[in-house]
């Protein structure tokens, strides 16, 4: 029969491979620039998952979360719009070439540009996660009597304890004074509410480290007590031959007596 004291250091070495492993981080999103970084870093340790940032090649940076949190950690990212789509600036689109665009490529370049912009002035918006403008510009014949309108679908996705309605008028103004020929009833807006993420576990803090699932000095409390359990277990065949006692007969005798 197996010895008491191989238990203790199989279950030892159990439990300290399992808290190695609850210990490996995971890359979550790496090529950010450091501000995605941080932001990516500060929403997670706000819901309670630890996160840690790293530079990578010239100025990029990854975010590494712990693997058993990876799931969750994707879930706040994604309730929260994180990392931030990035957005297309005029001058961005239109850097000057070598060679000579169309008029149609122009068109479809500035219709582009235009679409980015709103975009991003939409997303800095209090409790915008997410903004969408698709512009509409038509070509319009300019020997035909008859005129297409142009128009625009805004797409906003906000978090849930936000309320956009009150600024939908405002919102369809911007968008309708940004862009030529553009009317207010020409301008659809789409307002989703985010998915909100599961609740973190009861008893944890913000912030607080999770170990296998638990914070972490819980985790070393049970360890403390399963080693006390071990060491008990060893030292009782020990304490019995002293007093003459068998430890298989004493049990017997402690079970008979109840």
């Amino acid at each position: 029969m197996t010895h008491p004291a191989s238990f203790f250091h199989r279950g030892l070495a159990a439990l300290v491979l399992l808290l190695c492993l609850a210990g490996c981080k995971v890359g979550l999103y790496s090529n950010l620039n450091e501000q995605e970084a941080n932001e990516i870093v500060a929403a997670l340790a706000a819901d309670g998952v630890d996160a840690a940032k790293e530079r990578q090649e010239g100025n990029n940076w990854q975010v590494l979360v712990d693997e058993g949190r990876l799931g969750r950690a994707l879930d706040i990212l994604r309730a929260q719009g994180l990392p931030h789509d990035r957005y297309a600036s005029m001058g961005d689109v239109f850097q000057k070439q070598g060679l000579v665009s169309t008029p149609a490529e122009e068109r479809m370049r500035y219709i582009y540009a235009v679409s980015q912009e709103l975009s991003q002035t939409l997303r800095k918006v209090d409790g915008v996660v997410t903004a969408r403008v698709h512009v509409v510009i038509p070509a319009n014949d300019p020997l035909s009597d008859k005129i297409r309108p142009s128009s625009a679908a805004v797409f906003i996705k906000h978090r849930p304890d936000v309320d956009l309605r009150l600024l939908a008028p405002a919102v369809k103004e911007m968008v309708a004074h940004s862009i030529e020929g553009l009317t207010h009833e020409q301008v659809s807006l789409s307002l989703f509410e985010a998915r909100r993420t599961a609740d973190a576990a009861p008893g944890t803090v913000p912030g607080e480290r999770q170990v296998l699932g638990m914070p972490t000095q819980t985790a070393v409390v049970l360890l403390v007590l399963l080693l006390a359990a071990a060491v008990c277990v060893m030292a009782l065949p020990t304490l019995l031959r002293r007093q003459g006692l068998d430890w298989r007969t004493w049990v017997r005798r402690q079970v008979l007596r109840r």
